[in-house]
């Protein structure tokens, strides 16, 4: 599921450098504000798929209805989809951090080595998944004083920094979680 997942998030990412390219004014909201609830479909369907997390299964699929729902509710009567909606975001953060969370949880109960080995690959990508998502949620809490300010450290603005950072860990976790899976095959 990863290739696709990251291609998309590619393809977003890249269609949003463009548009500001073309017209640094114009606004890139409407395009993460589509893309936050398929980052929370995504990775709430990764979690629910393991099978040691039936535990939780109810409650990760209750929390992406609650979710979906309240984004579709927002949009159609609250904000419009063409503003970036801030707490979309931390609500996706939140949301991929707690199946995340809650994947460790039941990780942590297996007490079979092999089952342990089997799910290494997992542990890595929420291992990044779990520092990202807090991280820079409350970069994005902060978004408008951040901005106010004007914070910067070695002259980059710290709202961008912090999420381009986080960024390349998580993706050096990430790879590492494909580098194990290719080496299991």
């Amino acid at each position: 599921m990863f290739p696709w997942y990251l291609s998309l998030v590619f393809a977003q990412e890249l269609f949003s450098y463009i548009i500001v390219l073309q017209d640094p004014s114009y606004s890139t909201g409407y395009i993460y504000n589509i893309y936050n609830p398929v980052n929370a479909a995504f990775f709430a369907f990764f979690y629910y798929r393991i099978p040691f997390n039936f535990p939780f299964r109810k409650l990760i699929g209750a929390l992406l209805i609650i979710f979906l729902t309240v984004t579709v509710f927002t949009f159609c009567f609250i904000q419009s989809i063409f503003v970036y909606n801030s707490y979309l975001s931390l609500a996706t953060g939140f949301l991929i951090t707690l199946c995340g969370i809650l994947f460790l949880f039941n990780y942590f109960k297996l007490d079979n080595p092999g089952e342990e080995k089997k799910w290494l690959p997992v542990i890595w990508i929420t291992i990044g998944v779990v520092a990202f998502y807090p991280v820079v949620n409350i970069s994005f809490a902060l978004y408008k004083y951040l901005l106010a300010y004007q914070a910067t450290i070695f002259g980059m603005k710290l709202y961008r920094l912090i999420p381009q950072l986080m960024s390349i860990f998580m993706y050096v976790c990430f790879i590492r979680a494909f580098y194990l899976c290719h080496k299991k095959k």
